[in-house]
């Protein structure tokens, strides 16, 4: 599982757990994963643009990947809460979000894009992605459709791959990019602390950041040169 350095942690740390109970009840007399290396493969990155639109090309309109990719960029959520979003959640402006991970109820303002797309998706359940009328689909099978477009596309793997996650990681980076400060990224993304937003838009901040002091020093030399 090296090229996908992500899911090999998970299940490393899911292994470990499970030994550790092993060992709770004397089943055995060590846990054999403590010592085991994590793998790495570097940070979330913004997709780029061209990958984005390749993307877009290859779903259907209305199809259930262009759903997930439309809710997950325009609303900056994490997958799982995007499967989950049923239609009463969203008021033709606010989208209300319970986040899996940390249980917060947020509300999101859905931004023009998404709100003129979800006006095109027909009603088949409960949920934007439903799987019947009262239940949404399943992560794993809705991971499975949208890998099945990212290989189509040519980006399912390889190093610097871009992965679903990072439409999210997409998202933040847009808002830092447009001057959004960290606390009005973190009521859009629902990031619990202020740290884990900089750590997702550390490069947009320093991007815009690096701009004023090489302008400075631009205007400083033309000033020396008229002298």
């Amino acid at each position: 599982m090296q090229n996908t350095w992500s899911k090999a942690n998970e299940r490393v740390g899911v292994l470990s757990i499970l030994m550790r109970h092993a060992v709770d009840l004397e089943w055995i007399d060590r846990n054999p994963v403590v010592n085991v290396e994590k793998l790495t493969g570097g940070e979330y990155e913004r997709r780029p643009e061209e990958k984005l639109k390749a993307f877009e090309a290859a779903c259907a309109d209305a199809s259930l990947e262009r759903i997930l990719y439309e809710l997950a960029l325009g609303t900056g959520q994490r997958l799982g809460d995007c499967i989950s979003v049923k239609w009463t959640d969203f008021d033709g402006e606010y989208m209300t979000v319970v986040q899996e991970k940390t249980s917060a109820k947020i509300q999101v303002y859905s931004p023009p894009r998404l709100q003129c797309f979800l006006k095109t998706v027909p009603r088949s359940g409960a949920h934007r992605l439903a799987k019947n009328h009262t239940r949404h689909m399943g992560k794993r099978h809705v991971q499975k459709k949208v890998e099945a477009i990212r290989e189509a596309i040519g980006v399912l793997s390889g190093a610097n791959r871009p992965v679903p996650h990072g439409w999210r990681y997409t998202a933040a980076i847009g808002l830092a990019g447009a001057g959004v400060d960290m606390r009005g990224i973190q009521s859009v993304t629902g990031h619990k602390t202020l740290s884990m937003v900089q750590k997702y838009t550390a490069q947009a901040n320093q991007k815009a950041a690096s701009r004023r002091p090489q302008t400075a020093r631009e205007q400083g030399g033309k000033e020396k040169g008229k002298r």
